[in-house]
């Protein structure tokens, strides 16, 4: 069994070089695959883009997109990846990310 997490990934870059590098839609997606690979998540291949240097890319998850733009800062925001039903989001927090990328997981499920 999988289910959606309510939780947001927030994708920093620490600048355009690390955008380069770590890319967008689906090359950004099989990085992040790869960085959690062991957690048996899945990340969606496609992402909108808006037109500012470095662009922001998301993708729409039905009404329920959360896009927030950060002043110096690029920030992709989405909250359909897809998770095994036994997953622990502590333990998602803690996977340890490449230098110039940055994933800030937001959990907004109430226990």
């Amino acid at each position: 069994m999988t289910k959606d997490l309510l939780q947001t990934f927030d994708i920093h870059f620490d600048n355009e070089l690390a955008h380069d590098y770590y890319g967008d839609g689906k090359k950004l997606a099989e990085n992040l695959r790869e960085i959690y690979h062991d957690r048996n998540l899945k990340f969606p291949d496609v992402f909108d883009s808006t037109l500012t240097t470095p662009p922001v890319h998301f993708i729409s998850y039905d009404s329920h997109l959360l896009l927030e733009v950060l002043e110096k800062e690029k920030l992709i925001r989405f909250c359909s990846v897809e998770a095994p039903d036994d997953v622990k989001i502590e333990e998602l927090q803690n996977v340890e990310v490449p230098p110039g990328l940055h994933v800030d997981i937001i959990d907004f499920q109430m226990e």
